[in-house]
């Protein structure tokens, strides 16, 4: 398969979770999650950008916590489809609620797209390809005064286990068959296991808990998935990302850092 046609179907995967992992529990902790990394205690009279919205649980959250009105897209059709079933289960009018197919890198699109005075992208512009091109156009549909919310993978160097290394991984596991992906899918998961294992964790309660023990109500297979799967993969130290956008008047205000691979969120007030 030619590079550049070599993404993960985050649908797919997004789909599955609304239809087998999705509780109002795990809702309620994406809901603290965004208070968390908005830093507002509530979203009334707010306007709601979710960029790559995935299952649209931020994008109910944000709902849930008095968000006058979100508008949702994702590159994916199948998140698209995850959202609106999501958005019919919930019972909200899509005058409240647009969800649509589009990408962050259609300059076209993005341009049709109202400002908000929330822009909120977790986990999704470093899986665009061209994740500057996209932090860029992320941040430019941030009203006066509003407030952007990413999270990006940390760039880690260390031997054995960088950010390089993952990156072949996924693009690996992308181009395996069914089996193949299962195999490293049930790898990671035994890697994360032992880990618990040596923390003094029982692995099964670990599993069982994950929606209490995600900060963002997710949940474990799915996580798993999502993070072997993750391609095109791209990464960014914190230093860098704030450099990046102080350069375009954003001023970082939130930032909880990540030890590993994983997201470090940024918060930045324009």
């Amino acid at each position: 398969m030619p590079e550049k046609e070599l993404r993960f179907t985050f649908g797919q995967n997004w789909q599955s979770f609304i239809e087998h992992a999705f509780t109002p529990q795990r809702l309620a902790r994406a809901a603290l999650s965004l208070q968390q990394i908005t830093g507002h205690e509530h979203l009334v009279g707010q306007t709601f950008l979710d960029i790559g919205c995935g299952s649209g649980l931020f994008s109910l959250a944000a709902l849930m916590l008095g968000a006058q009105r979100v508008v949702s897209f994702d590159y994916d059709p199948a998140s698209v489809e995850a959202s609106m079933r999501l958005r019919a289960r919930a019972n909200i009018s899509a005058e409240r609620w647009s969800i649509t197919q589009g990408s962050v890198l259609d300059r076209v699109f993005m341009d049709a797209l109202a400002p908000a005075s929330i822009v909120y992208s977790w986990g999704v512009l470093h899986h665009t390809g061209e994740m500057w091109n996209a932090i860029d156009r992320a941040a430019e549909k941030v009203l006066p005064g509003g407030r952007l919310a990413i999270a990006i993978y940390n760039r880690m160097d260390r031997p054995l286990n960088s950010s390089a290394h993952w990156q072949q991984i996924k693009r690996y596991y992308n181009q395996s068959s069914a089996f193949g992906r299962s195999l490293i899918e049930g790898v990671y998961a035994i890697l994360l296991l032992a880990q618990t294992l040596r923390d003094g964790q029982n692995p099964i309660t670990y599993v069982a808990q994950y929606s209490s023990v995600s900060r963002r109500g997710m949940d474990f297979w799915h996580d798993v998935r999502d993070w072997v799967g993750g391609y095109p993969y791209e990464y960014a130290s914190a230093e860098e990302i704030a450099a990046h956008l102080d350069q375009r008047y954003f001023t970082l205000m939130r930032l909880t850092q990540s030890p590993g691979l994983g997201c470090n969120e940024l918060t930045f007030q324009h």
